[in-house]
Formats: C-alpha cells, sequence, structure tokens
C-alpha cells in the first residue's frame, strides 16, 4: 500500500436534499487509503480480508461493525486478489446535521457522540463492535434495499434505519463495550515468519505474501514490534536454535543449516551476540544445569 491517502467529499455522494448514501462494495485493491468529510458505519458482509484504520491493520470478517469519524483514514482490502476471495462490505455515509435532533439520545458522554459531534475530542479514533446475530446486518441491507429502490418515503426509512443502527451501537456500548482490535494483520505476519524462519525469507517476501510494499511492511512491523524485520528474524531463528541445542543431539552445522544459516561463521558470530556464549558452550552449560538438577533430586 503506498502512503497516498485521497481526502472524500460529501458532495461527490449525497444528492440534493439526501444526506445519506448507503452501497455494496466488493473491495479490492484499488481503492485509496482515505479519510471523508462525513461520519461513516460499515459492516463487513461477506468474506474476510483486513480494515487498515491510521497506523492499524486489523483482520476482519462477516459481522464487523465499524463506526469511523470525520477524519480518520482508512481502507479495506481483501485477504487475497483471488476472485474466491471476496470481502463485501456495506457501508452507509451521512452528514451529522441530519442528527441535530437525536443527539441526545445517544448520550452526552457516550464514545457514539463523541465520535459522531466531536472527534477532535475523542480519545478513540474509531469503534467497533462484533454483529454475531445478523442484526446490524439485516437493518444494513434494508437500508441498500430502500436506498436503491427509491420507493415512496425512502428518505425518511434511511433515517430511520440510521438512528436504529446507532440506537443498538449505543446498546452495545452500554453493554460490552467498544471491541479492542481484534486479530490483527501483524498476528500473520508473525506466524508467517515462525513457520517459515528456515526458508531464504526477505522483507520483500512477506511483503509481497501480505499484498504490501516493502517499505509499507517496514514501517508497520517496526512500529508494532520496536525491531527491524531482520532482528525479529534473528531473533526467532536463535531461539530455535537454543531449543534444538537442548533438545537434541544434532550437530551445531546441521542446527545452523535447519534454521537458514549456511555461513558458519556468520551463525556463531550471531549466536555469540544474542546469547553472550557460543552454542557448543550453550549446550554444555545446559547439560550441566541438567545434570545438576537430576543429581540433586
Amino acid at each position: 500500500m503506498n502512503g497516498r491517502v485521497e481526502q472524500l467529499k460529501g458532495e461527490r455522494f449525497f444528492e440534493q436534499d439526501n444526506d445519506v448514501f448507503v452501497n455494496r462494495e466488493v473491495e479490492s485493491f484499488s481503492t485509496c487509503l482515505h479519510t471523508h468529510d462525513f461520519v461513516e458505519i460499515c459492516i463487513v458482509g461477506e468474506g474476510s480480508g483486513y480494515h487498515y484504520l491510521e497506523e492499524q491493520v486489523l483482520s476482519v470478517k462477516r459481522g464487523d461493525v465499524f463506526l469511523i469519524p470525520i477524519g480518520t483514514a482508512h481502507v479495506f482490502r481483501p485477504s487475497s486478489p483471488k476472485h474466491d476471495k471476496m470481502l463485501v462490505v456495506y457501508n452507509c455515509i451521512f452528514r451529522t446535521t441530519i442528527l441535530k435532533d437525536w443527539k441526545h439520545y445517544f448520550g452526552e458522554q457516550s464514545g457514539i457522540s463523541d465520535i459522531i459531534f466531536n472527534p477532535e475530542k475523542s480519545s478513540a479514533r474509531w469503534l467497533h463492535f462484533q454483529d454475531k446475530h445478523d442484526r446490524f446486518l439485516t437493518m444494513f441491507q434494508d437500508m441498500h434495499w430502500e436506498y436503491l429502490n427509491r420507493n415512496k418515503g425512502y428518505e425518511i426509512m434511511l433515517i430511520t434505519l440510521l438512528i436504529q443502527i446507532l440506537t443498538l451501537m449505543r446498546r452495545f456500548e452500554m453493554t460490552y463495550g467498544a471491541l479492542p482490535s481484534p486479530k490483527s494483520q501483524l498476528d500473520d505476519i508473525v506466524d508467517f515468519i515462525k513457520n517459515n524462519h528456515s526458508k531464504n525469507i526477505t522483507v520483500q517476501t512477506v511483503a509481497d505474501y501480505f499484498y504490501m510494499s516493502s517499505s509499507h511492511f517496514q514501517r508497520l512491523f517496526k512500529k508494532s514490534t520496536s525491531l527491524t524485520f531482520t532482528q525479529y528474524l534473528q531473533n526467532v531463528r536463535i531461539q530455535k536454535c537454543c531449543d534444538l541445542l537442548k533438545s537434541t543431539d544434532i550437530s551445531i552445522h546441521e542446527i545452523a543449516n535447519h534454521v537458514g544459516y549456511q555461513d558458519m561463521k556468520f551463525f556463531h558470530a550471531l549466536f555469540r551476540k544474542k546469547t553472550g556464549v557460543t552454542p557448543k558452550q550453550y549446550r554444555k552449560n545446559f547439560q550441566e544445569t541438567e545434570d545438576g538438577e537430576i543429581s540433586v533430586g
């Protein structure tokens, strides 16, 4: 993902005398990270993928609902460009002026109210809820149907459904609170590195696998772990070496090759830098400790 952030204006979506817009979007990799001058509520209706929100990347699936205020940068991405890996999102965007007569129903000090009416003062940059019983999804689908069919009075129906959705959000907030971040893409990246640490993986390898630019991947990884990719990979490999030195009689040369190191001089220098001892001394120290514990018992 590149660093460009598009600014979307409501005038591009809203029609005259109707400050609500609803659509059903099959997400792709072509949409830019964007902010907007309107409030957005969105729900994942089908599939799974990732939601980029400011500097975070969240794994999402059917039922994940988000309230996105004015000024928060975000974009959805499917988990893969393959056609069998779709991510379908329903979006409802609106201008805050349509809620001026309903503001008091959402609570003066609530997260819902702050996000909508005072985003600059809100401690949260968005709110996230999980719709486990399709209550939100049903209302979104009704809104989408009303918006597409334009039957008489559809504008009132849209506002009524929007107020219902926000009221249900307020109930969720009061009962459960907004959800903490679900499993993030970083968790998937860490799992990928751990599962492939013995292979010749690079920054570009991992970035390509997760459909990111190498620069974005490196920024995300360093911000989230305080380590560079190389530092993290080395830590994973050396930890695996330590485990094998303690639990097997495999030669040190074989262990180094097993975790992805062919250059033994580099391997010995790195192992000593990370642990303070050579691989041979590490194994000897562990065996002496084990023998000591057995003799005492």
